[in-house]
């Protein structure tokens, strides 16, 4: 029997990390679909204190870093990969292993400028816990920006028995060398991913459905074409109110 305090992903993700840190900035979907836009987005971050939460091998922290953040603090519920956004980001940023899916208990209320959470809280099945969390460490008037998986692009991934709702799934990652990993997750429709951002405090600044940058065409042109057809993710920019 499986554990049900135990993140779904946990195992899928210290058998892909090295993997995954070495390829997905090359890979349509990460480093020339979600990547650009999350850090379009997210915008200037000059002096800003920010939280980076699920941050993986550190993709996005290291650029907080390396745009002026002046302080980021960033965990992951994966041992294996909070190793190695240490490897990316040495002692520039405060790393540790937690579960978003738990109180924040050890992070001080008002802390963050910003939250960012790059395709992390999808793999949450109730977002009431991390975005109150995340309200609770922003300052008022602070922003939570977080990349998740469109609805229409995981109903055609994932295959749920209804567009409502939140459902379990499973797929098989073959994309990142090596042996597949089946990797579970949860679908969410439109209204399961908005409701819980309104109910705990947040106001809704934007919403984009993410497009690959113009780079692909030449790079993957079958998968650039894909990604201007059908969307894959989308971000939510949200104040807290």
């Amino acid at each position: 029997m499986s554990d049900p305090d135990k993140p779904i992903a946990l195992e899928a993700y210290e058998a892909l990390a090295r993997r995954y840190s070495d390829i997905a900035e090359t890979k349509a979907e990460n480093g020339y679909n979600e990547h650009p836009a999350m850090r379009a987005q997210i915008g200037g971050v000059d002096g800003l204190r920010v939280l980076d939460a699920g941050c993986g091998p550190g993709f996005l922290t290291r650029y907080l870093l390396d745009k002026g953040a002046a302080d980021v603090a960033a965990f992951d519920v994966s041992p294996a990969m909070i190793e190695i956004a240490r490897e990316r980001t040495g002692d520039r940023a405060s790393l540790f292993v937690a579960d978003m899916a738990k109180p924040l208990s050890f992070l001080e209320s008002g802390q963050f400028d910003l939250v960012v959470s790059s395709l992390a809280i999808d793999y949450v099945r109730d977002w009431s816990v991390p975005l109150a969390g995340f309200r609770r460490v922003l300052k008022p008037g602070g922003r939570f920006v977080a990349s998740v998986h469109h609805p229409m692009g995981a109903y055609k991934w994932f295959g749920p028995p209804s567009a409502f709702g939140v459902h379990l799934c499973k797929a098989t990652w073959k994309g990142f060398g090596g042996e597949p990993v089946v990797v579970p997750d949860y679908y969410r429709s439109f209204g399961e991913i908005i409701r819980p951002l309104l109910a705990a405090g947040f106001v809704l600044r934007a919403l984009e459905e993410t497009r690959p940058v113009p780079e692909l065409e030449a790079i993957n042109p079958r998968k650039y074409r894909e990604g201007m057809q059908f969307p894959t993710f989308m971000i939510l920019d949200a104040a807290a109110g």
